[in-house]
């Protein structure tokens, strides 16, 4: 068995898509609508887009310190081989972990 402590949690800026392809008409009610005179106001939002995905995405994660005393566990973990083991936490929760690299992960 073995006893862990949470002293910190990270969340992971998101990697965004930075283009929007629009397409030159689309069909609506069964009309064709032609999309061409709008092409200015779409390069114009795709340039806005692009820039705001580039800073959201350059972010550095954002890390979060855990003081509770409480954020704590433990898990019972069973090593089945050198590349798959299985653990359950004191809540209940089972984790079913494979080494990365293994032959398992391609299955």
């Amino acid at each position: 068995m073995s006893e862990f402590k949470f002293e910190e949690g990270i969340i992971g800026t998101p990697q965004l898509t930075d283009w929007l392809e629009i397409p030159e008409n689309v069909e609506f009610l069964g009309q064709k609508i032609d999309l061409t005179p709008f092409k200015g106001i779409f390069t114009s939002v795709q340039d806005t887009a692009s820039s705001v995905a580039r800073t959201i995405s350059s972010q550095p994660p954002l890390k979060i310190p855990i003081s509770n005393s409480n954020a704590q566990s433990w898990l019972l973990t069973t090593y089945l081989d050198q590349e798959l083991r299985i653990s359950r936490a004191d809540g209940g929760s089972i984790f079913v972990l494979i080494k990365e690299g293994s032959s398992l992960l391609t299955i």
